[in-house]
């Protein structure tokens, strides 16, 4: 009897791992995060991702009702991210490390300081030969209504898109339930970018639940963790190929 009941766990196992690795096959969802780490890190290790906070300086970016500031959230969200990176052997380069912009100082026309200030993000990942661009931005539209995280990607460009769509699905399960879906944008960071790039907007600073919940350190964390599990699943989709 005991016997029987071992071999019956045995197979009750045997019958929900098939099935689990039978959902995976059969649709291109990815495994369990455990086992998606495990598979994936050796392949990313030795890459150089260059991650760049949005905004600083004197352009804030986005500003919630209660004063949170998308240039900060950014630019704590991108040290999270390098962290994570780092422990996984990843070349991680942060574009700015405090709260200041690209441009030359002495630069006061608004228009040329931003257009100068993004093309030295880019340009800095070109000269660390980056595999692959992220840029961190927070969400604001005049209605409150609107919440969830969303990714970009440049038109045309398929490796950028299914980077994209890699993260997009990683932000919907760390964050919660988001019918957003990573769609193209022409945004002057992803159009100058020589390597695959994706813009994310990781929610609403317009939205006082989701703006409180950017201005935790622990969410901050969990926005990191989803970006870095969707580069993983990006890259276990592409050694799968």
């Amino acid at each position: 009897m005991r016997t029987w009941f071992f071999s019956a766990k045995q197979v009750i196992w045997c019958l929900l791992t098939c099935l689990a690795v039978g959902i995976y096959l059969g649709t291109g969802s990815e495994l369990p995060l455990p086992v998606l780490r495990e598979a994936t890190l050796p392949a990313i290790s030795g890459l150089t991702i260059v991650i760049d906070p949005g905004h600083g300086g004197d352009d804030p970016g986005a500003v919630s009702v209660k004063g949170d500031l998308e240039k900060d959230i950014t630019l704590a969200i991108a040290e999270e991210l390098e962290y994570l990176l780092r422990k996984a052997a990843v070349f991680a380069v942060v574009v700015r490390r405090g709260d200041y912009d690209l441009a030359d100082s002495s630069e006061t026309n608004l228009l040329k300081r931003k257009r100068q200030d993004l093309d030295r993000r880019v340009a800095l990942a070109k000269e660390a030969q980056a595999d692959l661009f992220i840029s961190i931005h927070a969400n604001f539209f005049p209605s409150p209504i609107w919440y969830g995280a969303q990714t970009f990607y440049y038109p045309g460009r398929p490796e950028d898109e299914r980077l994209a769509k890699a993260i997009q699905a990683e932000l919907v399960r760390h964050l919660g339930p988001n019918k957003r879906q990573a769609l193209p944008g022409d945004f002057r960071v992803l159009r100058e970018a020589g390597m695959p790039a994706v813009l994310i907007e990781v929610g609403f600073l317009s939205n006082p639940k989701e703006a409180a919940l950017l201005s935790e350190r622990g969410y901050q964390k969990r926005v990191a963790a989803a970006i870095f599990d969707g580069i993983l699943r990006y890259y276990s989709a592409a050694n799968s190929l």
